[in-house]
C-alpha cells in the first residue's frame, strides 16, 4: 500500500516538475497565457469593487503591459488573438482612471503602442466590468438552466439584509444532488457567518478590501477517508462538482456569491485547524453569499470560445 502512494505522488511531482505554470512560464505559450488571464482577472476585480481606491492598480497595470508587449514578440506569429481580452480590459481600466480624475499618461502610451497591431474595433469587446440590477438577475436566475448559468456573477459585496438559515439549508440539500464516485458523498461543509465568516476571509487572504462585505460563507471540504489508495486526485474531483453544484444553488435561489480559493501551501493550510476543520478534510473552495444589493458592479470575466478548449475526438 505505501508504495503505491509512493509510486502515485512521485508521478504526480514529475507531472507538476513538467507542467506548472510556475515553472519556465513564458518559455510556453500557454504557461503565459493562463498566468496572464490571472494578471488580468486581478484589475477585473479591482473595477468592481463597492469603492475602489483612487487610482488603484497602475503598478500592476503596467507590469500586465510588459508582460503582454513580451507575448506579442514572443507567439503573436501563434495567437495574437489572446491579446484582444487583457487588451480590452486594460482599455477600460484607463477609462475608468480617468474618469475618477487619475491620469495614467505612461501606462495610456504604452497601451496605445501595443493596440496598434489592431484595428480598434477589435479592442472594444466585453471586457472590464459592467453594471447590473437585483432585478435582472432574480428575473434570470431560475427561469432554465441557460439563464441560470448566464446570468449567474462573482459577487463582491452584498446587501446588508439577513440571509435566512432556511435558504441556506435549502441550497445544501440542492447541492447533495451531485454525483459522486459511487455514490459515496465524501463532500464536507462548513457555514460561517458574521464575524466568523469575516475571520475566515482575512485566513484566506485573496479578498483584500472587501473582505468585511463578507458575511456569510461556505467552506466546502472533501474527507480523506472516502477514498482509496489509487484515487488520491478523487477528493478534489468530488469536492469540485459538489461546490460548483452550491454555487449554482445559491445562485438560483437568488443569492449572490463569490467562490474563493483554497490553493495554498500546507503551512497555510495548517490554520484551518483553529475554524475547527479537522485534518482529514481536504478544503476545495470557500464560497461566501449574501443577499444582492438593488445595484451593483461586476467583472465581466470574457470566456473563452470552446474551440480553443474542446476537442472532438
Amino acid at each position: 500500500m505505501e508504495k503505491r502512494f509512493i509510486k502515485e505522488a512521485y508521478h504526480f511531482y514529475l507531472l507538476l516538475s513538467k507542467y506548472n505554470a510556475s515553472h519556465h512560464t513564458d518559455e510556453d505559450m500557454e504557461k503565459m497565457q493562463y498566468t496572464l488571464l490571472r494578471e488580468n482577472h486581478v484589475i477585473e476585480k479591482g473595477m468592481s469593487m463597492r469603492n475602489p481606491r483612487k487610482g488603484f492598480g497602475q503598478k500592476k497595470v503596467a507590469n500586465l503591459l510588459k508582460r503582454l508587449q513580451k507575448y506579442f514578440e514572443l507567439y503573436s506569429d501563434r495567437d495574437k488573438e489572446f491579446l484582444k481580452y487583457p487588451l480590452s480590459t486594460i482599455k477600460q481600466y484607463i477609462e475608468y482612471t480617468e474618469a475618477n480624475g487619475v491620469k495614467v499618461d505612461g501606462i495610456k502610451s504604452e497601451f496605445n503602442k501595443l493596440s496598434e497591431h489592431f484595428k480598434p474595433s477589435e479592442i472594444q469587446s466585453k471586457a472590464g466590468i459592467q453594471d447590473v440590477s437585483k432585478k435582472s438577475i432574480l428575473a434570470r436566475c431560475n427561469s432554465n438552466f441557460e439563464s441560470l448559468l448566464f446570468s449567474r456573477h462573482s459577487i463582491r459585496y452584498f446587501s446588508k439584509e439577513p440571509v435566512e438559515k432556511d435558504i441556506i439549508i435549502k441550497a445544501l440539500e440542492l447541492a447533495q444532488r451531485t454525483p459522486s464516485a459511487c455514490n459515496r458523498q465524501g463532500w464536507k461543509t462548513h457555514v460561517f457567518t458574521d464575524d466568523k465568516s469575516v475571520e475566515l476571509m482575512n485566513w484566506q487572504g485573496g479578498c483584500h478590501g472587501f473582505e468585511n462585505e463578507l458575511r456569510y460563507s461556505i467552506l466546502v471540504t472533501a474527507n480523506l477517508k472516502a477514498f482509496l489508495s489509487y484515487e488520491v486526485h478523487q477528493a478534489y474531483v468530488d469536492g469540485g462538482l459538489y461546490a460548483m453544484n452550491l454555487i449554482n444553488a445559491l445562485h438560483s435561489l437568488g443569492l449572490g456569491c463569490i467562490p474563493l480559493s483554497c490553493g495554498f501551501e500546507y503551512e497555510k493550510l495548517q490554520g484551518l485547524e483553529k475554524f475547527g476543520i479537522p485534518e482529514n478534510e481536504v478544503p476545495i473552495v470557500i464560497i461566501a453569499f449574501g443577499n444582492l444589493q438593488d445595484k451593483f458592479r461586476v467583472a465581466v470575466s470574457t470566456r473563452k470560445d470552446i474551440n480553443l478548449t474542446n476537442t472532438f475526438h
